[in-house]
């Protein structure tokens, strides 16, 4: 939890100003950053959408511009713009309020060196490697000369950053170590390998154009390098078939970066993405670059790895379809179909952009722009591209052809939710076969029970893997008495609540209740937040309620029940500790005071029970 030291750690404190909390809350607008990671949608004054934080199909995640807040009444989650970054990206405070503060323009200029994470240093040090790698490039006139070559602009170049890495041993070592930085540091950031033999380090990525991948924050988390055939040190340009290294070679696992959960250009594509209701998905980095480059500023790419569920999840959060396009050899094409397949488990709409000429994205782009736009703008459906495809590969007029065409089209078919789609392709096929639909449907339920999914993906189907408090019964009881209970008239407050039943399990809606009954003025400035979520709360809960006070004393009562229930079974626990221990008097005691919870119970059970809580 943020204390007032924490922020103070951060910032030069003017009593007369705003703190830096407020001042970054001011100058943000909640929707617009949410908007980032979730797709809002109007509703009423209020905006709303499916939790990111866990797996619904009916919106209970609401956002009000009004009072810059956001809750979930699904998994209860909810807060201010600051405990939606720390929830989404799983960063603690400090972390948190330096992104933001970097999206609001407010300078934080102390820094307490107790509240210097680990996970700090190596944003920090992956911040200072791209600004080296992006000054060698500058510096290097074949850097330029490859890049214009590629057909990389100026613009393009500085936007997503790209550098250059030396042909040397240690030059980004040395460079960082001038800066501060450490050599094991270096190593934890993944910029630096250790020789075990001589206790030595060298420098990672050497001799190549580097493309650093961020967070979907913006904030440089690894690199991407890709091999180049010419060495900046006047030596005889080396082709690059005589090079025994990789192609492209990646950041490792780190505590920041992880393959698995992160997007080439996320950041830069996600607004396109939210709204456009689609993504491009590309294979490599400079397919990536050049479609941003053509207008295709959907376009993301997977770092070095499979596609993902974690990743999926994001691009979920924000869009409903997806458009593949990955190289057309063998490997592409199994890339492809793993992608869609995967994405088919999480309901995406699929598509599949085909470039005429057989060239990847980048080719197309440097051939023409336009020939990229146009393959994007006219993807087909997933098993109306397979169909074609299948159809041009092979003959119909053969029983082998017709066995190979279904071959390749009814995984896709398989992998569709809606049944009338499914059953669309399925009499399709068996037209264009000149076969039964019996047979189709057949060899359909074979497959589906004889082959795993193409995927092979058994990550549990969470949108986080945060914990969820899934609210019971008693929960929801409080939280409606409490949105409730703010919303009515307060002589009727003071007689509802001078005699009553209600015990509170948290001491969080202990003091919402109490802060309530002695009214926000006087109100401690740190639960204004709380009073503010539930007057929110209340504003969504009871839209459709006619008679908010006759909800209330329903509400009352329902959750008054519940209280008693729970007192009395704490009572039968105590009456049984108590026969073991032989006491008679204490048992005569609990006796009495269960007789009268019963007769309390049966006074508050006349009251209609058309309060309906599931």
């Amino acid at each position: 939890m943020r204390t007032l030291v924490d922020v103070l750690a951060y910032t030069r404190y003017n009593p007369l100003m705003l703190s830096p909390v407020e001042e970054i809350k001011s100058r943000l607008d909640i929707v617009e950053f949410i908007q980032g990671y979730v797709r809002l949608q109007k509703a009423g004054v209020n905006f709303r959408a499916n939790c990111p934080f866990h797996g619904e199909k009916t919106p209970s995640f609401y956002v009000t511009p009004s009072r810059q807040i956001w809750h979930c009444f699904g998994c209860g989650k909810g807060g201010d713009v600051f405990q939606f970054l720390m929830d989404i990206e799983g960063q603690d405070f400090p972390e948190a309020l330096k992104v933001l503060a970097m999206r609001a323009g407010v300078e934080l200029t102390r820094e307490d060196p107790r509240i210097r994470s680990e996970r700090n240093r190596l944003y920090d040090i992956n911040e200072e490697a791209a600004k080296i790698f992006q000054t060698c490039f500058a510096a290097l006139p074949q850097a330029k000369e490859y890049a214009a070559k590629r057909g990389l602009t100026a613009e393009t170049v500085e936007k997503f950053r790209i550098g250059f890495a030396p042909q040397s041993w240690d030059f980004l070592l040395s460079a960082l170590m001038k800066k501060g930085f450490t050599k094991d540091e270096a190593e934890r950031a993944g910029l630096a390998i250790k020789n075990q033999e001589k206790a030595s380090h060298y420098d990672r990525f050497r001799s190549r154009i580097m493309f650093p991948i961020t967070d979907s924050a913006g904030r440089v988390i690894g690199f991407g390098g890709r091999i180049v055939d010419f060495f900046p040190d006047g030596k005889a340009p080396a082709s690059s078939s005589d090079r025994t290294e990789a192609k492209y070679i990646n950041t490792p696992q780190t505590m920041i970066y992880d393959k698995s959960a992160v997007l080439y250009a996320f950041d830069k594509a996600k607004h396109e993405i939210r709204t456009q209701d689609k993504v491009v998905l590309v294979e490599g980095y400079m397919d990536t670059v050049m479609s941003h480059q053509a207008g295709v500023t959907n376009t993301v790419a997977v770092s070095g790895t499979a596609l993902t569920s974690r990743q999926l999840q994001m691009l979920k959060r924000l869009c409903n379809t997806m458009i593949c396009s990955f190289d057309t050899d063998a490997a592409g094409e199994s890339a492809t179909r793993r992608s869609l397949a995967l994405a088919s488990e999480f309901d995406f709409e699929r598509k599949v952009a085909h470039i005429h000429t057989g060239k990847d994205p980048a080719d197309a782009v440097l051939e023409n722009p336009k020939l990229w736009a146009e393959a994007v703008e006219n993807a087909k459906p997933v098993v109306d591209f397979y169909m074609d495809k299948a159809f041009t590969d092979y003959s119909p007029a053969t029983a082998d052809g017709k066995k190979a065409i279904a071959a390749m089209v009814l995984p896709f078919v398989a992998d569709l939710f809606d049944a009338i789609q499914r059953d669309h392709w399925i009499k399709e096929l068996a037209a264009k076969l000149d076969v039964g639909e019996a047979s189709i449907r057949a060899e359909l339920e074979r497959r589906r029970g004889a082959e795993a999914p193409i995927s092979q993906n058994t990550q549990p189907r969470t949108v986080s893997d945060l914990p969820l408090h899934v609210s019971g019964r008693r929960e929801r009881l409080e939280e409606k008495f409490l949105t409730l209970f703010a919303m009515i008239p307060p002589e009727l407050r003071i007689r509802e609540t001078a005699s009553h039943h209600i015990v509170f399990r948290s001491a969080e809606n202990q003091n919402i209740f109490a802060m309530i009954t002695a009214g926000s003025k006087e109100s401690p400035s740190e639960g204004m937040q709380d009073l503010e979520m539930f007057t929110f709360k209340s504003e969504i809960l009871v839209k459709d309620i006619k008679d908010t006070t006759e909800e209330f004393l329903i509400c009352k009562r329902e959750l008054e029940k519940e209280c008693v229930k729970e007192s009395l079974r704490e009572h039968q626990q105590k009456i049984i500790q108590q026969e073991k221990e032989g006491n008679q008097e204490a048992i005569a005691t609990l006796l009495g005071e269960v007789n009268d919870l019963h007769k309390i119970l049966k006074q508050l059970s006349t009251v209609p029970p058309h309060y309906l809580y599931a």
